[in-house]
């Protein structure tokens, strides 16, 4: 399908379901912000979401993980005191 008729169809659905101005891009960021929360390996969301290359994929979503970083961070620190 057409990626213009998708979002259309998509944007149709979405009105009659009386669903808030959301993308279908947007669930996509969702679904692999929530993927890399869940723990779930780069390489595995990657090919989920289809992305090129796993480098650009970590480098968008870095910042859907500053909690993840700051608890291992904690983690680390525990260990060094």
């Amino acid at each position: 399908m057409e990626p213009t008729n998708l979002n259309r169809s998509f944007a149709r659905l979405r009105e009659s379901a009386g669903l808030p101005g959301v993308r279908l891009h947007d669930l996509r960021h969702t679904v692999v912000s929530l993927l890399m929360e869940m723990g779930v390996p780069p390489h595995v969301v990657q090919a989920i979401a289809r992305h090129a290359d796993v480098k650009i994929m970590l480098k968008v979503y870095a910042h859907a993980n500053l909690d993840a970083m700051r608890q291992a961070l904690g983690k680390l620190d525990g260990r060094l005191s």
